[in-house]
């Protein structure tokens, strides 16, 4: 650390080419579960708030030796042979970056506690091979005056949304007339 009495400021020294550690821990985790899925730990986030999340998968996590993740598409599923996850929805298909595939996920923080949300996405390759990939997203969520959550990088807050139930009361009370009477 040096100071300079001319301009009355602290610049802390730090090495040419180092990383700053607090930025790398405050990334989001993604781990193998087992072959084809993946969970994904996002840190803390409020209740009743909404997110995009940004995530790029390493192919190490979810690579199968016969798949093209390269040129794979996602297939939508207009089947209906899974059920939609209404708190967590895949955005958009980013594409295949750097051995990573990348993907925009929305995802809505509906209730206080450890959330586990399931996302099933279903990849094509050029050559008519499928695969399925299984995303568990889990979060702490923190209710109403818990505190604010540093979110991990690639997390955005999008929105609020603003509870119907609230402590206010369109309910007058008693009236002195009332209780006297």
């Amino acid at each position: 650390m040096e100071t300079n009495e001319s301009d009355h400021h602290v610049h802390f020294n730090q090495e040419p080419g180092t990383d700053d550690p607090f930025i790398e821990d405050n990334a989001i985790t993604i781990t193998k579960s087992q072959p084809g899925n993946c969970l994904v730990h996002l840190g803390f986030l409020q209740v009743k708030h909404r997110y995009s999340i940004e995530l790029a998968i390493p192919l190490k996590v979810i690579a199968h030796d016969d798949f093209d993740w390269k040129s794979s598409i996602i297939e939508s599923d207009d089947n209906g042979t899974h059920v939609p996850n209404l708190n967590c929805k895949l955005a958009e298909y980013l594409g295949y970056k750097d051995d990573h595939i990348e993907l925009k996920i929305d995802y809505f923080a509906h209730k206080e506690r450890l959330l586990k949300e399931t996302l099933i996405l279903m990849f094509s390759s050029p050559n008519g091979t499928k695969q399925q990939l299984k995303l568990v997203i889990s979060a702490r969520v923190l209710g109403r005056g818990k505190g604010t959550p540093m979110l991990r990088n690639g997390i955005h807050c999008t929105g609020i949304e603003i509870d119907d139930e609230s402590d206010a009361s369109d309910w007058a009370g008693f009236s002195r007339n009332d209780v006297d009477g």
